[in-house]
C-alpha cells in the first residue's frame, strides 16, 4: 500500500482561512467578481487556489463527495488531515461536491445527483466547486456567459473554460429545472489556478 503524502496547507490556519472566507463572500455575494485564493501546495492535480477553498469551506459538519477525478489517496488523506471533512460515497448526502467539468458531462440531470435542499432547509442545498482550466472577467473564445441577477447592479460578463453542453443548459435553464425550484438548487464555485468566481442559485445566466 503507498503511504500518502501530506502536502503543506495553509501556513496560519485560522488568519489565512478567514482570508479565504471573506474572498469567496464577496465573490458569492457579488456573483461574476474574480477574486483570488491561494495554499502553499497542490495536492496531485488538485490546484493549490482549490485547496483554499476546501480549508476555507470544509469541517466535520459539511459530507464532501469526491468526483473519480480527485478520488485519490493523497487528496483524500490531505483534504480530511486539513479540515476533518468527511468524504462520503453518496453525491445526494453531500454538502459539497468536488469536480472536473469531464465528470459533469457525464450528468445528464444534475439535481438527481446532488441535493437541492428541502423546502425547510433551502440552504442545504449541494455547493459543487468546479476546477476549470481558465476564469476571465471579460469575454473570449469560449464558455462567455451574461450574468444578472442579486448583487449585480446590471450586468456581468465572464469566460469560463471547459464547460460541459449539459452544464450549459442546467445553468441557463435550458430544461426548466434551474429556476422552476427556486429557493431550491444548487450553487456552484468555479476555480481555475489563482481565481474563483461563484454562481449562486439566484443568478440568472444567459449562455452567449
Amino acid at each position: 500500500m503507498i503511504k500518502p503524502t501530506l502536502v503543506k496547507g495553509f501556513q496560519h490556519f485560522i488568519h489565512d482561512s478567514q482570508i479565504a472566507f471573506r474572498q469567496l463572500l464577496k465573490a458569492m455575494s457579488e456573483p461574476g467578481t474574480l477574486v483570488s485564493v491561494n495554499s502553499p501546495d497542490p495536492i496531485d492535480h488538485l490546484n493549490a487556489s482549490t485547496f483554499a477553498i476546501c480549508q476555507a469551506m470544509l469541517d466535520q459538519q459539511t459530507p464532501l463527495w469526491l468526483s473519480p477525478y480527485f478520488h485519490t489517496t493523497n487528496i483524500k488523506h490531505n483534504l480530511h488531515f486539513h479540515t476533518g471533512v468527511s468524504i462520503i460515497d453518496e453525491s445526494q448526502q453531500a454538502l459539497f461536491a468536488l469536480l472536473c467539468p469531464d465528470d459533469l458531462d457525464s450528468f445528464a440531470d444534475l439535481s438527481q445527483h446532488f441535493s437541492k435542499g428541502t423546502n425547510e432547509y433551502p440552504e442545504t442545498g449541494c455547493t459543487l466547486i468546479v476546477q476549470v482550466g481558465s476564469i476571465k472577467d471579460d469575454l473570449s473564445d469560449e464558455g462567455n456567459l451574461r450574468l444578472t441577477g442579486p448583487g449585480i447592479e446590471t450586468a456581468k460578463f465572464v469566460s469560463i473554460s471547459d464547460l460541459p453542453l449539459a452544464l450549459l443548459d442546467y445553468l441557463s435553464n435550458q430544461t426548466g429545472e434551474r429556476n422552476a425550484s427556486f429557493p431550491l438548487g444548487l450553487d456552484f464555485i468555479f476555480v481555475d489556478q489563482t481565481h474563483l468566481v461563484c454562481l449562486p442559485r439566484t443568478t440568472q445566466v444567459e449562455v452567449l
